[in-house]
């Protein structure tokens, strides 16, 4: 079956071009990443709730780059810091 625009949340109205989606490929972004800050010493793995990417941070690795759609909600978690 086939569903038309208006039934389709994927299509964006613009024939032949593909409605953007939440999913970024491995290091990739549209909007651009911002530089985080890890405030603890202990490793941790957090997925991006809009990207579902993981980060990984520690002590010895505590500044990552993250996809800007995942920043709001990884800084509430209090753990993590705008560099």
């Amino acid at each position: 079956m086939t569903a038309s625009s208006s039934e389709n949340p994927q299509h964006n109205g613009n024939r032949g071009v593909p409605a953007q989606n939440n999913f970024a490929a491995p290091g990739a972004s549209q909007i651009g990443s911002v530089s985080l800050r890890y405030l603890k010493q202990t490793r941790i793995l957090v997925q991006g709730p809009i990207t579902g990417r993981h980060y990984e941070f520690s002590g010895a690795r505590p500044c990552q780059s993250v996809d800007a759609r995942d920043v709001e909600a990884l800084l509430r978690t209090r753990f993590l810091s705008r560099q």
